[in-house]
């Protein structure tokens, strides 16, 4: 059975997705409010890409609309807590938890932050009736992405009982060791770089035939 499970989670992380945080209730996050992390970093669904999550839960790309442009912004170095389900906890850092989610001190190091403007797509998806020849199934809901963030180098943090909640990955955390008599509430951590920026969070909108995820 905990094999069929890995299976499931593993078909997910292929397609890029895992749709858990729409049927949790989760804690806001302190930084990048309402954005969701990549199961897996990536050069590709950049802001202007659509996807779609079929009845089963299911991801699929759709179509990135290069009519739709975007803009860069240099954030500098972003830290604060964010919300993990315990799906994307295993997807992100390959560990698996007791715990629905997890709130995880996260810091992105030379965050480069992707988006678009609304009104851009506005235009090129209802008023040039886009959105028509991409929204085809009924059975699924349509997204496209309106912001992502970038970076070369992130960093997981967890606390003392959120690791004890671990079942597996444990080994995949260090451990930062207080000086004197300090103490450090987010012990755990991962570190993660890359040779180039690859996108790690991104920040959805629902969409329909007609505007604002009206079908």
């Amino acid at each position: 059975m905990k094999r069929i499970y890995y299976l499931i989670i593993l078909f997910f992380i292929s397609v890029g997705f895992v749709n858990a945080q729409e049927t949790l209730s989760l804690p806001q996050n302190s930084i990048l409010k309402n954005f969701s992390p990549f199961l897996t970093p990536r050069t590709n669904y950049r802001p202007g890409s659509i996807f779609r999550i079929d009845k089963n839960g299911i991801s699929y790309f759709v179509e990135d609309i290069k009519g739709i442009k975007s803009f860069d912004s240099d954030e500098g170095t972003l830290t604060g807590r964010m919300a993990f389900t315990k799906d994307e906890l295993l997807a992100v850092l390959n560990v698996e938890t007791n715990e629905d989610y997890l709130m995880v001190i996260v810091e992105i190091k030379a965050a480069l932050r992707e988006y678009n403007e609304q009104s851009a797509v506005d235009r090129m998806l209802w008023d040039e009736d886009k959105a028509k020849d991409l929204v085809v199934d009924d059975s699924s809901k349509y997204y496209i992405i309106r912001e992502t963030v970038a970076t070369q180098e992130i960093s997981y943090r967890i606390s003392e009982s959120d690791y004890s909640s671990l079942i597996t990955g444990k080994s995949n955390f260090k451990k930062e060791t207080p000086r004197g008599d300090d103490v450090i509430d987010f012990p755990y951590f991962i570190t993660k770089k890359f040779e180039e920026p690859r996108r790690v969070f991104y920040l959805q909108q629902e969409i329909g035939r007609k505007p604002y995820g009206k079908k």
